[in-house]
C-alpha cells in the first residue's frame, strides 16, 4: 500500500510539472554549464568574435582592442594578426573564396577593409589593406550583406546614426546609399541573407527587423520584444545555414529558429557564473564564446545536431527571384522639393537632331523640370504643384509639339508649347471645374488634342484643346466623362488604335474603345488586373512603346519595385524587370515608381532602340532628393530576349 501511495505521489508530482509547459523545460535546464576547454588567448581586450572558413579550414576572427584583427585557430594559435586598435569588425565572403573584413579602429577613428588571402608562395594567411575612411562617430555595430552579387555594408554607431554603403570593385571604395536611424544601445547587427532582413539588437527595445534592401520600405518591426528579454541581450549572430539566431540574455546563450520564432527560445544553455560569455558562435558543431574581460576562448559541449531546427529553408518568392534586373544608362539631377516630389516624365523627340531631346517631368510641389539625355536640368518652370504630364506633336508654323500637365494648386491645366529646336514657352493656366486634377495623358485624334484627366472623385474626364490663332489664349473645353470605382493616376492612349489604357490603382488596367466611346457603344474593358504577380498593387505610370506594326503597354508595378509589359493590346502578359544598381556608373536602381515614358525612336547612339524614362521614389548612392533613372530599351529588349521591329 505504501509502495502504491508512493508511486502516485510520484506521477502526481510529474504530471504538475509537466503541466507547468515552459516551467518545467526551465525546471530541466536549470543546470548550469561549464566549458569543457578553457583557452587563454593573452592580453588582447576583445568583445567580438566571427567563425571564418578560409581554404576549407574553420578558424575564429577576433575584434581587439590592443592588437587588431587577429585569426586563430580553434586551439587559440594565431595564424595572421593586423595592428590597431579594433573594436567592432564584420566579414563576407568574396567571389575569390578570400574574405573580405571591415573593421573600426578607435585609435584612428576610421572604418578599414581588408582581405584575408593566401600569402604568395607561402601556405599562410594574411591581411591586405584594400581602403579606410573616417568616421563621424565610434561604431557599435557592422555587418555586411550580399545583394545580387553586390557586396553592401551596413555601419550602425555609438550615437543610433547609422549608414548603408555600397562596395565600388574597382575602386575597393564604399560608396554611401542611405542612412538609418536607430538612437542609441545598439550593440550588434546581422543580415539574413535568405530574407534579406537586417536584424539590430538595440537593449531594451529588442531585436529590430528591416528590409536590408534600399529600393524597398523599411518595414522596420519588433521581431524579438526587450520584454522577453530584459535588459542584458546582445552579441547577436546569425548561422544562416541552419535558419538560427544565437545571442546572449543574461547568464544564457540563446538559439532562435528564424523560420519559426516564439517567445522562448528552442535552445538555451545557463552559463556557471564563474563565467560571463559573450560572442557565442559555432565552429566545427561546437558553441565558442568569449569570457568578458579575461581573455579566454570558452568551448563547450558540441550542439546535438538533433537539436538545430529542421523546418525547410526560406525560398524567395517568384516575385523576388524571377525578375530580371536591368542598369540605368544615365538619370537625372534631382529635383528641387524635398520628399515625395518627383512624379511623372514625358520625352520630347528632337527630329533633327535626336541626341537634343528632351525629357519634360513633374516637380509636384513645385513645378515643371526640363532635362536634357545626360541628365542635366535645363531649365525649371515653377508653375505650381503639377502632377502628371504628357506630349504630342502638332502641324504649327511656329511650334513642334504641345506638353499639358494638370495643376492641383489651381485645379486645370498648364500647357507648354515647344519648337522645333527645342525651345519651351509657357502658354498659360486653364483652370477645370474639377476637385484634385491628378492624373493627365493626352490624345490626338485628326488632327486635334485632348486631354484626359483623372479626379479624385474617381472619374476621367476628356476636353479639348484648342490653341486658335494666339497659341497663349488656348482654351479647355470638356468632352466626355468616364466613371471608374477608385483612384486613377496612370493613363496613356494609343492614336493610331484610338484606344484609352488608365490604371486603376488596386484593381488593374483598363482599356477604353475610343472610336465607340464617342458614340455611346463602348464601356471600359478590365485588360489586366492586379494579382499580386504580375502587377502588384499600386499600378501607376503606363506608356506605349510602338512600333510600325506592333509594340508592348508598360505598367510600373509599385508593390514590388518592377515594370510589366504588356502585348499593345493590354490582353496578354510578356515580361517583367527591374532597374537595379549600376555599379560601373554609380548610379543606383529605381523603386516605387510612379510615372513613365518611353519612346522608341532612335535617340542617338546611346539610345539607339529608343528611350524609358522612370520616376525613382528612392534616390540612394548616395540619398539626395528624388529624380528620373534613364533606361536604354536595348537593354531592355535583350535582357528580355525581345524581337521588335523598331520604327526610325
Amino acid at each position: 500500500m505504501n509502495k502504491l501511495r508512493f508511486t502516485f505521489a510520484i506521477t502526481l508530482c510529474i504530471s504538475l510539472l509537466y503541466g507547468c509547459g515552459h516551467e518545467m523545460d526551465s525546471v530541466l535546464r536549470i543546470k548550469k554549464a561549464l566549458p569543457q576547454q578553457v583557452i587563454s588567448l593573452g592580453a588582447i581586450e576583445t568583445e567580438q568574435m566571427l567563425p571564418v572558413q578560409v581554404g576549407g579550414e574553420g578558424y575564429l576572427l577576433l575584434a581587439s582592442e590592443r592588437r587588431g584583427l587577429i585569426l586563430i585557430n580553434p586551439f587559440g594559435e594565431i595564424i595572421a594578426a593586423q595592428e590597431g586598435r579594433v573594436e567592432r569588425l564584420a566579414v563576407q565572403v568574396l567571389p575569390n573564396k578570400n574574405l573580405l573584413v571591415a573593421s573600426y579602429d578607435e585609435g584612428q577613428a576610421q572604418l578599414n577593409l581588408h582581405e584575408i588571402r593566401p600569402s604568395e608562395g607561402e601556405r599562410k594567411l594574411d591581411f591586405r589593406l584594400l581602403s579606410s575612411q573616417k568616421m563621424r562617430a565610434p561604431q557599435s555595430a557592422l555587418c555586411f550583406s550580399r545583394q545580387e552579387e553586390r557586396t553592401h555594408l551596413f555601419t550602425i554607431a555609438e550615437d543610433g546614426i547609422g549608414y548603408e554603403y555600397l562596395l565600388l570593385p574597382a575602386q575597393q571604395q564604399l560608396q554611401e546609399m542611405r542612412p538609418l536611424y536607430f538612437g542609441e544601445q545598439v550593440n550588434a547587427c546581422a543580415v539574413n541573407s535568405k530574407t534579406q532582413h537586417l536584424l539590430v539588437s538595440q537593449p531594451p527595445i529588442g531585436i529590430l527587423s528591416l528590409n536590408a534592401s534600399a529600393e524597398k520600405d523599411e518595414q522596420r518591426e519588433l521581431m524579438l520584444s526587450g520584454q522577453w528579454l530584459g535588459e542584458d541581450f546582445g552579441n547577436l549572430w546569425l548561422d544562416t545555414q541552419n535558419e538560427s539566431l544565437w545571442l546572449t540574455v543574461d547568464d544564457q546563450v540563446r538559439r532562435y529558429n528564424l523560420s519559426s520564432l516564439k517567445e522562448e527560445p528552442d535552445w538555451h544553455l545557463h552559463i556557471d557564473e564563474s563565467h560571463t560569455v559573450i560572442s557565442p558562435v559555432l565552429l566545427n558543431g561546437q558553441l565558442i564564446a568569449l569570457d568578458d574581460g579575461r581573455d579566454q576562448l570558452l568551448i563547450f559541449d558540441q550542439v546535438e545536431s538533433d537539436s538545430l531546427p529542421h523546418d525547410p529553408p526560406v525560398i524567395a518568392t517568384e516575385s523576388d527571384s524571377s525578375i530580371v534586373s536591368i542598369f540605368a544608362r544615365n538619370q537625372t539631377e534631382s529635383v528641387q522639393s524635398l520628399g515625395d516630389a518627383a512624379d511623372d516624365p514625358a520625352i520630347w523627340v528632337n527630329k533633327f537632331r535626336p541626341q537634343n531631346s528632351l525629357i519634360l517631368a513633374t516637380d509636384k510641389k513645385s513645378g515643371l523640370n526640363v532635362y536634357d539625355l545626360s541628365g542635366k536640368m535645363l531649365e525649371h518652370f515653377p508653375v505650381g504643384r503639377v502632377n502628371n504630364v504628357d506630349i504630342r506633336s502638332i502641324d504649327h508654323p511656329l511650334y513642334s509639339a504641345v506638353a499639358a500637365a494638370s495643376n492641383r494648386s489651381i485645379p486645370g491645366v498648364n500647357l507648354f508649347a515647344i519648337t522645333r529646336e527645342g525651345r519651351i514657352e509657357h502658354l498659360g493656366l486653364r483652370t477645370i471645374d474639377l476637385q484634385d486634377p491628378y492624373g493627365l495623358c493626352l490624345q490626338k485624334t485628326d488632327n486635334r488634342i485632348f486631354a484626359w484627366v483623372s479626379d479624385k472623385d474617381a472619374a476621367l474626364h476628356q476636353f479639348a484643346i484648342e490653341l486658335g490663332e494666339i497659341p497663349s489664349e488656348f482654351s479647355l473645353k470638356a468632352q466626355a466623362e468616364v466613371a471608374v470605382n477608385s483612384q486613377v493616376e496612370g493613363c496613356v492612349v494609343d492614336d493610331e488604335r484610338q484606344t484609352l489604357f488608365f490604371a486603376e490603382e488596386d484593381r488593374g488596367i483598363w482599356s477604353l474603345n475610343l472610336v465607340k466611346q464617342r458614340n455611346g457603344e463602348s464601356q471600359p474593358r478590365l485588360v489586366a488586373e492586379v494579382d499580386g504577380k504580375t502587377l502588384i498593387d499600386d499600378v501607376e505610370g503606363l506608356a506605349l512603346y510602338l512600333t510600325e506594326d506592333s509594340g508592348y503597354l508598360i505598367a510600373s508595378s509599385q508593390g514590388n519595385d518592377s515594370y510589366a509589359l504588356f502585348t499593345r493590346d493590354g490582353n496578354n502578359f510578356v515580361d517583367h524587370f527591374r532597374v537595379t544598381v549600376n555599379m560601373r556608373l554609380g548610379i543606383d536602381g529605381s523603386s516605387e515608381t510612379d510615372g513613365l515614358a518611353v519612346t522608341s525612336l532612335n535617340l542617338g547612339p546611346e539610345y539607339p532602340m529608343g528611350l524609358l524614362v522612370v520616376q525613382d521614389g528612392r534616390n540612394r548612392l548616395p540619398n539626395a532628393k528624388q529624380n528620373f533613372k534613364l533606361v536604354g530599351w536595348d537593354s531592355v529588349s535583350e535582357a528580355l530576349g525581345l524581337s521588335v521591329f523598331v520604327k526610325n
